[in-house]
């Protein structure tokens, strides 16, 4: 049929060759390996650092001339952007962060709150702090939104519902929403309570936010023997020791690395620690010598300044924050995320099945796996006694 723009075509044999027509050409025997793929369909997007720049007289050159001169990012603001990226990046699974050192002043509560609120900001969520002392802890407390008032006991409560016929929405009455989109689950409030919180808690605790979060931050408390906390060393996939530079911060600090290298060297060798502002400024060859024994140690070190927003056990407000503040943080979290990200999760449909009832993950998951790939050495184990810590020389 011709005229209204169609063509009748041949019938196709579809048990054999299919006819060829007069003068159409035989078709190639193989497809040619310049075709492109659809991946040229779309177009590829520059790096973050090819914008231009919005700190400094960079950003004040752009404006002055009305956009004809676009400077691009000096370094600082380069390595900011690349830290951005750094914290989206993807990590796959339910993340167990957890912060600790056994010392009291150490900036513990500090470095999880900054962390989650860092994350949440820039992931957009879902990501939790948890208060997992044994007892009562103040991470809620420095949390800028207090409500509601319930805590870890009161989510234990409603453990068994749930898990079987609970949402994210019904998770919500045990948490404090903050403007960053962070969670915060508090730790016991109940001056009356005689009970404290052990591994089975924890177990049944982490059940819940690893089905809802993909990061869970810990607030871990002061006893590394007690059950709660061996628990969190057992499970956790990514170690933050918060430090100030000050002799008893920093010794219980690596007592607690040589603490956690006799079960998870994997854990001690991968850790990220956070130098935050002491009291007074050591003096600069303790410095030097606190700075290059955590880095031998620890994978990363990472410093972040004074702010008074985070100084005095008052409420974070995290608007109120110092714009250098904030980047610092940005670059602890970065770090995190990084270490976090060279740790590679299987999905699960890239596990064998699994056969009976599941039951909540409990310390031992860890005992019997082989040390992460933290990209360093594993820790000698002639480490000798932190208590001499003045002692000690970075290798």
């Amino acid at each position: 049929m011709t005229g209204n723009g169609y063509n009748a075509e041949d019938p196709v044999d579809l048990h054999g060759a299919a006819p060829t027509r007069p003068g159409a050409a035989a078709p190639p025997s193989a497809v040619p390996a310049e075709r492109p793929g659809p991946e040229q369909l779309v177009a590829v997007q520059p790096p973050v650092t090819a914008d231009p720049a919005m700190w400094g007289w960079r950003a004040r050159l752009r404006k002055v001339t009305g956009g004809l001169l676009k400077p691009g990012p000096g370094r600082e603001e380069a390595r900011h952007r690349q830290a951005e990226v750094a914290v989206r990046q993807h990590l796959g699974g339910g993340r167990l962060v957890m912060v600790a050192n056994p010392k009291g002043g150490a900036q513990v509560s500090t470095t999880a709150l900054m962390l989650t609120h860092t994350f949440a900001a820039l992931r957009g969520g879902p990501v939790v702090a948890w208060d997992n002392h044994e007892a009562r802890g103040t991470l809620a407390q420095r949390a800028e939104v207090t409500t509601p008032d319930t805590h870890v006991w009161h989510l234990l409560g409603a453990a068994e519902q749930l898990t079987a016929v609970g949402t994210a929405g019904d998770l919500t009455h045990y948490l404090r929403s903050q403007p960053t989109r962070a969670e915060v689950l508090a730790s016991d409030t109940d001056p009356g309570r005689a009970q404290q919180i052990g591994p089975g808690e924890c177990g049944r605790i982490w059940l819940l936010l690893g089905r809802y979060f993909g990061l869970t931050v810990m607030d871990t408390g002061d006893n590394v023997r007690a059950g709660n906390w061996q628990w969190a060393a057992g499970m956790a996939d990514q170690l933050v020791v918060p430090i100030t530079l000050e002799p008893d911060v920093a010794q219980s600090a690596a007592w607690m690395l040589d603490h956690l290298d006799t079960r998870r060297p994997d854990l001690v060798a991968g850790a990220v620690t956070v130098v935050g502002p002491a009291t007074s400024a050591a003096p600069p060859a303790l410095r030097r010598q606190m700075l290059a024994y955590f880095a031998a140690r620890t994978a990363l070190v990472v410093e972040v300044p004074f702010d008074p927003q985070l100084a005095g056990g008052r409420p974070i407000v995290h608007a109120r924050i110092s714009e250098a503040s904030r980047r610092a943080w940005v670059g602890a979290a970065a770090a995190v995320a990084d270490r976090l990200a060279a740790q590679r999760a299987p999905r699960p449909d890239q596990l064998p099945p699994r056969t009976g009832t599941a039951t909540p993950p409990t310390q031992e998951n860890h005992e019997s796996e082989q040390p992460a790939d933290t990209g360093r050495p594993p820790p000698g184990a002639a480490h000798a006694s932190v208590t001499e810590l003045h002692l000690r020389k970075a290798t």
